[in-house]
């Protein structure tokens, strides 16, 4: 153990084991919230009208809500196509982040690659408009706390240092993915030099610390939402109370 601990550094052991730490914190943290929701009864009725019949119906209401973000596209088109980029450029960021959890990259990825300064470009664009939204529109702003722009900031943050890392400061990524695959298996590995990689990790430890207990868990409550995932059953029930002919 001594001849690990003088190989490894004191400082990329603490920033090894925060990593487990608090990616389990924010794993178990999500799945805790995702319980509360799916066991906490609803015993009224109250669908968003108007509300599909069927739950194929629930089903692709859902869907195009969490895919399309249709609502917002109908109340406001600027928030939706901002939303829309941030949101695809942040799936596109980590499909490519994928990669780290692999000693070799897989060819599936490769395109992610390629195309990462594009989505990091578009995510970046899309974090702005939402957040001079908030800041210029009246009515944003009276209803925002600061933590929605807290959230905001550590996500711009994100993005503009790992475009740092991959255009201005680049690393061994081979080195970086040792270091999180040796986080995650309870085997640390020492952290590749650069200062922007550690602020960079720094700031996504400090996300995924704050996702279970903050509004950004929204992309999967979504689906508890009772607004969105009950039936119209209305009509069936009426249809049902009237007397025969």
């Amino acid at each position: 153990m001594q001849g690990y601990l003088n190989r490894l550094a004191v400082f990329d052991l603490l920033l090894g084991l925060a990593l487990t730490v608090i990616v389990a914190w924010a794993l178990l943290g999500t799945c805790f919230k995702l319980y509360q929701w799916a066991s906490t009864p609803s015993p009224l009725p109250i669908p968003l009208t108007p509300a599909p019949r069927t739950r194929y119906g629930v089903v692709v209401r859902l869907l195009a809500e969490i895919v399309l973000f249709r609502a917002l596209a109908k109340a406001n088109r600027v928030t939706w196509l901002a939303s829309v980029f941030f949101h695809y450029g942040l799936l596109f960021v980590l499909i490519m982040h994928v990669r780290f959890f692999f000693a070799s990259i897989p060819s599936s990825l490769l395109p992610f690659i390629v195309w990462s300064g594009w989505a990091a470009l578009a995510m970046l664009l899309g974090l702005c408009v939402l957040l001079i939204r908030r800041i210029v529109v009246d009515r944003y702003r009276y209803i925002s706390t600061p933590s929605d722009y807290l959230h905001l900031l550590l996500l711009i943050s994100i993005g503009l240092s790992g475009v740092a890392l991959k255009r201005l400061w680049p690393v061994d990524t081979f080195g970086v993915g040792e270091f999180l695959r040796g986080a995650l298996t309870l085997q640390w590995q020492a952290l590749p030099d650069g200062v922007v990689l550690v602020v960079h990790l720094v700031l996504v430890l400090l996300l995924f610390f704050v996702f279970p207990i903050s509004k950004l868990l929204h992309g999967v409550g979504i689906v508890f939402s009772p607004t969105l995932n009950e039936r119209d059953t209305s009509a069936r029930s009426s249809s049902k109370g009237k007397p025969s002919q």
